[in-house]
């Protein structure tokens, strides 16, 4: 069963600081006097947890940003703003301040309240919550008596603390946070013998995955990022060179999704790892903790801008036969890119539906071309590695609906290939057409989902013909704005008044002609010659 969220998990999400977010999400910011200037969308400008839009004249805190410009619902906007709480800063000026003296609060004598929360609570392992305790990583504070998740350094010195309120009820059943001067290089971890480590967000997270999975736990490394902050991880490895297998078990969520693409992507760039993903059944593992003792847990969710792309592959494969030629074609694919080029750049208004068909048929005829430089034989098969390469390739991440980026990112993919062409290197090549293939296909997904929308939002104005009620325009004085107050005046009458507000800001605002504000009149009433009183009222016989 899904669980609403607390007051606190709602207000400590609205406390992120919004310039330290966009900073992990890879995003630039431009320091503009007391504020700071987001640099893809410069009209926003954020401070703290607060956000304006200066353009729309709009703002709030991070919430509503993460819904408005990540397209994201309220609950996925929380649940991604709570798994990078870890190491932000939270609603903190952007002036550095001096950083804090990292203390460990005062330990308790007793665990009797950690025990009970981890075990009763969290339905943790208790062997494996022992060998913790022993080992001085996981204590209960005396003032408060949070279970306080303890990092060290490699020489033993405890630099980091994250503490977790033990609470079942109350304004503090949901606390947590890292203590004041916590140094995130040093997150809770526990370092075993072999060469693989497993990446969590929390704690707990981590706990939970090992009381799963107890056969010779201790053997292998376990780290907690507290988010989706890939500092600790990279530091980790920098120390424990041996360690060359990466699992990463982040939140069968959005953003541990996304998190686990981001992570993926820096650790492929950093050096040679074997990655692999593990996902919990619900959102994460001490939810599937929770399923197995049957208490009320959360669901796990999935990326809809994944599945989507997935769709989309299966897709262009069922009907590429029928658009695309089976052979490459050189000078085929330069006119088709210069089409595509002035489309998009040309003075005339773009049309979605024509740029989405270039782009379709460019990313076919790059995909041919690479399927015939890995070495297979024409046509393009359905057991072809590029379809594989495309949905690996994929980052929903990068997904981000900023259609200048991705123009931008294929442009120079083209020049890539180019002088690749020239170079007349075969490997650089192929690397170079997949490149070019998967940022083709991001700019495909992003206008599919565009013109879906377009249509979805048609869909949606007017009322459907058999709704529509009749009005008495046919003999009428034919001057637009007169015909918009019959038709204004019959909705209104039949109990449409809002669909009467529509037709006007549709009118007044899209048609760009007399006839134009005709077709849209004639989507809200069906205008007859003579009255006779023929529509009925909503609600009336």
């Amino acid at each position: 069963m899904a669980r609403m969220f607390s007051e606190e998990q709602i207000a400590m999400a609205n406390s992120v600081d919004i310039a330290s977010f966009l900073q992990m999400q890879g995003e630039a910011l431009i320091k503009s006097g007391k504020d700071m200037r987001w640099a893809r969308h410069t009209s926003i400008t954020v401070r703290g947890n607060r956000f304006y839009d200066w353009k729309a004249e709009a703002g709030g805190y991070p919430i509503a940003f993460v819904q408005r410009y990540f397209n994201y619902n309220f609950k996925q906007a929380v649940e991604f703003l709570l798994s990078n709480v870890g190491d932000l800063q939270m609603s903190v000026p952007y002036e550095k301040t001096e950083k804090a003296e990292f203390k460990l609060p005062e330990k308790n004598e007793t665990l009797n309240r950690v025990y009970g929360y981890l075990l009763k609570t969290r339905f943790l392992d208790k062997e494996v919550i022992d060998e913790f305790v022993r080992k001085g990583l996981i204590y209960e504070d005396k003032e408060y008596h949070n279970a306080v998740f303890v990092g060290l350094d490699e020489n033993g010195v405890a630099r980091h603390g994250h503490k977790r309120g033990t609470a079942t009820y109350g304004k503090n059943q949901s606390f947590r946070g890292n203590i004041e001067g916590s140094d995130p290089l040093y997150p809770f971890h526990y370092k075993g013998s072999s060469n693989k480590v497993y990446v969590f967000e929390a704690p707990i997270d981590m706990l939970s995955y090992i009381s799963l999975n107890k056969e010779y736990w201790m053997e292998n490394s376990y780290i907690a990022l507290n988010g989706l902050s890939k500092i600790g991880l990279d530091h980790f490895l920098d120390v424990h060179p041996n360690i060359n297998e990466i699992y990463l078990c982040l939140d069968h969520d959005i953003a541990g999704i996304e998190g686990a693409e981001r992570i993926s992507d820096f650790l492929n760039e950093k050096g040679s790892y074997t990655i692999s993903c593990i996902r919990a059944r619900n959102k994460d593992f001490n939810e599937d903790l929770k399923e197995q003792n049957n208490v009320e847990f959360i669901k796990s969710t999935d990326s809809p801008k994944y599945q989507e792309a997935m769709k989309y592959v299966s897709d262009i494969k069922s009907d590429f036969k029928t658009i695309v030629k089976d052979r490459f074609q050189e000078d085929e694919f330069d006119s088709l890119f210069a089409k595509f080029y002035y489309s998009f750049n040309g003075k005339e208004p773009r049309d979605d539906f024509k740029f989405q068909a270039q782009l379709d048929r460019l990313l076919k005829m790059t995909m041919i071309h690479e399927h015939s430089l890995l070495g297979f034989s024409y046509p393009l098969s359905d057991d072809s590695p590029v379809w594989s390469y495309l949905k690996q390739d994929y980052r929903s991440y990068r997904d981000n609906g900023n259609t200048k980026k991705m123009f931008e990112n294929v442009c120079q993919s083209v020049a890539d290939y180019k002088n690749c062409v020239k170079g007349n290197n075969k490997n650089n090549l192929v690397k170079a057409c997949r490149n070019l293939s998967a940022g083709l296909f991001y700019m495909d997904v992003h206008y599919r989902r565009e013109i879906y929308k377009a249509m979805e939002n048609k869909q949606a104005y007017g009322l459907l013909e058999e709704e529509r009620p009749k009005a008495k325009m046919i003999g009428e004085d034919g001057n637009i704005f007169n015909l918009m107050g019959i038709a204004s005046r019959t909705l209104k009458s039949a109990g449409y008044e809002e669909k009467a507000n529509e037709m006007f800001e549709r009118i007044t605002f899209n048609a760009k002609s007399y006839d134009e504000a005709l077709n849209i009149i004639s989507e809200y009433v069906e205008p007859v010659e003579n009255y006779e009183e023929s529509f009925q009222m909503k609600g009336f016989e």
